[in-house]
């Protein structure tokens, strides 16, 4: 399982499509650690499964992770269900990054308020 699970993440760092080539390396272990909580088989990834960019305002790249862009056997649950899919957020710290947000959630995007981008998860600002 863990060669599999390694696979994948190989597979979708080396993808090309979308900004899954960007997937920072120091997140693999939660990656690897949610996959095998959820799934017991293998999990694939959609193109915009990965979203780096600033969704916070301080100017850092940040890494939102949507689960709707993922297929665990083919099927999108465990990952989703009636109360959404699961999104996980790392805002960017120092060198790395630090989880703000896991959980699920119907919808999210990144809006400009007040000049700055931010995340709004199910219409609510991240952590509001």
């Amino acid at each position: 399982m863990i060669r599999l699970a390694f696979a994948t993440v190989v597979l979708l760092a080396a993808s090309g499509s979308g900004r899954a080539e960007d997937m920072p390396h120091q997140l693999t272990g939660d990656l690897i650690r949610t996959e095998h909580e959820y799934c017991k088989t293998s999990t694939g990834y959609g193109q915009r499964f990965v979203t780096i960019r600033d969704v916070d305002g301080d100017g850092r790249k940040d890494v939102v992770l949507d689960y709707s862009e993922a297929l665990c056997g083919g099927q999108p649950e465990p990952y989703c269900d009636g109360s959404g899919c699961l999104i996980k957020v790392y805002l960017g710290a120092g060198g790395g990054w630090r989880k703000a947000f896991e959980g699920r959630a119907k919808s999210w995007k990144v809006e400009e308020r007040g000049g700055r981008p931010a995340l709004l998860l199910d219409g609510r600002p991240l952590g509001g």
